[in-house]
């Protein structure tokens, strides 16, 4: 899963579609099967159904619950409230990650202080990286008891801390790394997908709907 669906959006969008198309292939097929004593329509009918349950299962598989998250969710540019400007990145491997980014100042300053270039002639500019590893319940390690976090949907947490209509990394002092950017891989991906699986369930009520007109009109010319 690339994390409960990337904020729900997905699943949603999924679940609207698949009851939708199994609403209108139910109905088409309360007629079907009394027009059709062959049963020529009740098996395009199957045929259909079936196409799309497997669709639905091929896409729930890379979509999984929230309890097993894929750590690929991570695995992005983040923008951090509390050091506006500064570079957050996080690459991930398996199911560990390497992170990457900047600072201003001596690297255990407790000031919140961003890079804005002010800030970066004042104190000067350091980079810094740590590695950890993102555990099966989802959460983001480092191991040092400081860079603890886990991924945060957007609108999918009921708390006032900030944020919590983006994407992110909710860490275990309040802050949150929010979603600046996703690769263009993973985006073309998603939309290809579920246009896939749209176009596929809308050919397939098209094609029933073709079928009954059509024995119908047979019928009513005997």
């Amino acid at each position: 899963r690339r994390h409960c669906c990337d904020t729900y959006s997905e699943l949603t969008m999924l679940r609207t579609l698949l009851s939708t198309y199994l609403l209108l292939v139910g109905l088409l097929s309360a007629d079907a099967w009394t027009q059709s004593p062959h049963g020529s329509v009740a098996k395009m009918i199957k045929k259909q159904v079936a196409t799309v349950a497997i669709a639905t299962t091929c896409f729930l598989g890379a979509v999984q619950p929230c309890h097993a998250l894929d750590p690929m969710v991570y695995n992005n540019d983040y923008a951090d409230p509390f050091h506006p400007l500064c570079l957050r990145h996080v690459q991930v491997e398996g199911s560990t990650f390497h992170y990457s980014g900047t600072g201003v100042g001596p690297k255990d300053d407790t000031v919140l202080r961003g890079c804005s270039p002010q800030e970066i002639r004042e104190f000067g500019i350091r980079r810094g990286a740590f590695d950890g590893v993102i555990l099966d319940d989802g959460k983001f390690s480092a191991g040092d008891g400081i860079h603890e976090g886990i991924w945060e949907p957007a609108n999918s947490a009921t708390t006032s801390l900030g944020f919590e209509d983006v994407d992110g990394i909710r860490w275990n002092d309040g802050n949150k790394w929010t979603v600046k950017s996703k690769t263009m891989g993973t985006k073309a991906g998603e939309f290809i997908f579920l246009a896939y699986v749209g176009f596929s369930g809308l050919a397939g009520v098209k094609g029933v709907v073709d079928v009954v007109k059509r024995k119908r009109q047979e019928r009513d010319a005997q």
